[in-house]
Formats: structure tokens, C-alpha cells, sequence
């Protein structure tokens, strides 16, 4: 009886084995979707797309300190359709709408850790005039910071959110012309073959138009099932993001990096 309990239990022992090597064999990559970032003072409501500076600060050491690698979009696109080969240690960093927070918080961090990240932005929301920061969060950056960017930050890349769906549900409410006007008025303003659809909504017409624009490749939202890592088997108009709330603790961000999905 004895022998047949130790049998059972390296059996579990191997298959679990077997079966995290599995899990582990298909490289993955978590791309990692931010919003705004503020000062504690400044999100007193608590909103959950707003990520703490210093926490922010905190996870980009870690990547630092753990030989992480972060990715541009066409490093991301390469490797996952022609064999550009990327170290095991690899992540995209993305940031949504275009906020005037971004340029002032986050752009700086990643310079001082060297690292590369991509602002998706929301066309009608770029500000005519400049602003400096005054803890407002619902400021959006400017043409003339946006271009100042590209300077200054030559790790940020600029990509598409839409040029004006960014509300709820207004994907689906569209046709297939008004979708095309869309796509093209934002590359009236910059020419990007990226998009991350906002809200994370997407439907067959839309993806049709983003095919037909010459797009390579569009990224969904967490957190619901979109909230896992991206592989190469996944659809290049239906990348997966994780969602970085502010709420994320140090120790749930480090785990997320370490599970294989």
C-alpha cells in the first residue's frame, strides 16, 4: 500500500512537471496597459487608471533589476510573425489616450531606466494648446508636446486609439464607412500601422478596415478573458493586454510578469 501512495504521488509529481514545461515551452509576452499616472494627492477618488508614480517607478526597477526586455511595436510584431528572436524577459509597455500625465510623469521614468513603450492616442482628444501640469487628470497632451516627445523621449512611439470612438459601445454603432472615415482621419495625423481598440471593442467590420488602411496588427483590453499574456498564436488583430490598474499590488505585478499565460 505504502509503495502505491509513492507511485501516485512522483506520477503527480512528473505530470506536473511535465505539464508546467508545457506551459512554459511557448514564449510569451505580457504586454502591460497603463492609463494616466498622479501623485497620491492627486487621485483622492481613487480611480483605478490612474497608477501611482512611485508604484510605477517601483515596477519599472523591477523590470530593470530583473534583465527585462521592453519592446518597441515593430520588435513586438517581428517576433511574433517572422522569428525575430527576443529575449525570455521580454514586455510591451503601453499607455491609452494620450494623457497629459504620461508626458510628465511617465516619460521621464523611462527614460532615467532606459526603456522603451508606446502611447496609443485618441485623435480628437489632442490638445491645440499646451499645458503644464497642474495635477489635473483629465488633461491630454498637445500637438507641440506630442512632436517635443519624439526628441526628447526617443523611447515613446505614438500609435492609434481612434481618431473619436472612444466612448463606450460606439464600435458597433458605426458602419463600415464611418469606421473607414475614422481610421483614416487619424492617420491624417500620424501614419502608424498600430491600433489599440478603445474600450477594447472590436468587431468583423472594423478589423476589416484596419486590413484594408494597411494596419499590421491591433491590441484588445483586459480585464476580462483579453486579461493573459500575448502569444504568437494569437490573431495579429486580436493581441491581448494586461491590465495595470492602481490598485495592483508590488507582489501580484511581479507574479503576473512569472506565470506562463
Amino acid at each position: 500500500m505504502k509503495k502505491i501512495i509513492i507511485s501516485i504521488i512522483l506520477t503527480v509529481f512528473v505530470l506536473g512537471i511535465v505539464g508546467i514545461l508545457i506551459l512554459y515551452k511557448d514564449q510569451k509576452v505580457a504586454v502591460l496597459g497603463y492609463h494616466g499616472f498622479a501623485l497620491g494627492k492627486e487621485n483622492q477618488e481613487g480611480n483605478e487608471m490612474l497608477m501611482d508614480v512611485e508604484k510605477f517607478e517601483e515596477q519599472l526597477k523591477y523590470l530593470k533589476d530583473n534583465g527585462y526586455k521592453t519592446l518597441t511595436l515593430e520588435e513586438f510584431y517581428e517576433w511574433k510573425n517572422n522569428g525575430y528572436k527576443i529575449p525570455r524577459k521580454s514586455v510591451l509597455i503601453t499607455m491609452d489616450d494620450g494623457y497629459l500625465s504620461n508626458y510628465y510623469y511617465a516619460f521621464p521614468l523611462l527614460k532615467k531606466y532606459d526603456m522603451n513603450a508606446t502611447v496609443f492616442l485618441v485623435g480628437s482628444y489632442i490638445s491645440k494648446e499646451s499645458k503644464e501640469w497642474r495635477g489635473n487628470n483629465g488633461d491630454m497632451m498637445s500637438f507641440e508636446q506630442i512632436e517635443k516627445s519624439k526628441t526628447e523621449y526617443p523611447n515613446i512611439e505614438f500609435a492609434s486609439h481612434s481618431y473619436n470612438l472612444h466612448s463606450k459601445g460606439a464600435v458597433s454603432k458605426k458602419s463600415y464607412e464611418e469606421l473607414d472615415k475614422d481610421v483614416k482621419k487619424f492617420k491624417e495625423l500620424y501614419d502608424t500601422q498600430f491600433l489599440a481598440y478603445p474600450f477594447g471593442d472590436y468587431n468583423d467590420e472594423l478589423i476589416e478596415v484596419l486590413k484594408n488602411n494597411d494596419y499590421k496588427m491591433a491590441f484588445t483590453f483586459g480585464p476580462d478573458k483579453e486579461h493573459r499574456k500575448a502569444s504568437k498564436k494569437d490573431d495579429n488583430y486580436k493581441i491581448p493586454r494586461l491590465n495595470i490598474s492602481g490598485s495592483m499590488s508590488m507582489n501580484k505585478f511581479k507574479l503576473r510578469l512569472l506565470i506562463p499565460f
